[in-house]
């Protein structure tokens, strides 16, 4: 079953200080993960983005698996990063909307390795000054996978998954003109629609603080049928 997952932490909405506590961090940190942040490659990377990097791996990870695995509960500190590889080329700048369609360098994202149970998944990241966010897949190669951010004006959560919804549906309408919709699935990931036809392409929405943010993945060839 294809699948796609995504999540994105607006960093001016965190408790820094919060995340400094052994108490809140040790619920989502493996004691690997902890340890892993001494190494020398992460020296300029403050803990909080070290911490809310694998928040948002972990959460795209689960949302991933959540769709062919409905009974699965989210349990960051059993989701398991093997490796994260920091970006050749880091650049923690103001970003208020981010596109891409994985055909550019892939140095250009923090990449991790993932485990939970049997399950590898691959994840690629950026940072910026307002955000961390994550998208994964079950191949590293990242092929067919579309990933947007944009920020928004509401904060309110009707408001923030009124623009994700748009923002995921504006993207999909360029592959695929006319009128779409989405609906909820019974376990909760989005379904897109066009008139009655579930259009089977596996799409993740996200949103915290004033930005929102979707992935999904395509291949053309199979859904244009050529």
């Amino acid at each position: 079953m294809k699948s796609t997952g995504n999540d994105i932490v607006a960093l001016g909405s965190v408790d820094k200080h919060r995340t400094g506590q052994y108490r809140f961090y040790s619920k989502i940190l493996s004691a690997s993960e902890q340890t892993l942040y001494q190494q020398m490659q992460f020296a300029n990377l403050p803990f909080e983005h070290y911490l809310w990097l694998l928040w948002s791996v972990k959460e795209s990870t689960f949302k991933f698996l959540k769709r062919s695995k409905p009974e699965l509960i989210f349990s960051p500190a059993k989701i398991i990063i093997q490796y994260l590889e920091i970006p050749a080329m880091q650049s923690m700048t103001k970003m208020d909307s981010y596109q891409s369609e994985f055909t550019g360098n892939a140095e250009e994202f923090y990449r991790a390795k993932v485990n939970f149970g049997s399950d590898i998944l691959y994840s690629r990241s950026k940072i910026s000054k307002d955000w961390v966010a994550t998208v994964v897949n079950d191949d590293e190669r990242f092929e067919n996978v579309y990933w947007g951010i944009q920020a928004t004006d509401g904060t309110d959560y009707y408001h923030q998954s009124k623009a994700a919804r748009s923002l995921l549906l504006n993207k999909i309408n360029f592959f695929f003109p006319g009128d779409l919709t989405i609906k909820k699935s019974p376990i909760g990931y989005p379904v897109i629609m066009q008139a009655t036809e579930d259009m089977k392409i596996p799409a993740s929405l996200a949103h915290h603080g004033r930005f929102v943010t979707y992935s999904f993945i395509l291949n053309l060839f199979i859904e244009l049928g050529i």
